[in-house]
């Protein structure tokens, strides 16, 4: 039972999954069921070198910032 709080009365709720409840709820355009899948895209060449680039990029930084953490922390002594 949940407690209102505007009228102090009780409200009772069934027990039911929470699949029944969120197929009540959603319209079906909104349910992943009611969709179709797309596959993977075929990206051209030149966008996966920029992805690669930008993966090796974020990798350089991690690292960067790792040794920068790493120096400081042994800088003292």
């Amino acid at each position: 039972m949940i407690d209102t709080r505007n009228t102090g009365e009780q409200m009772h709720t069934s027990p039911r999954p929470a699949e029944t409840w969120v197929h009540e709820v959603l319209e079906p355009g909104q349910l992943s069921t009611a969709k179709q899948p797309f596959g993977r895209r075929r990206l051209s060449r030149s966008t996966l070198l920029l992805l690669w680039g930008l993966r090796t990029y974020v990798l350089l930084m991690v690292l960067l910032i790792a040794f920068q953490i790493w120096n400081a922390l042994h800088a003292g002594g």
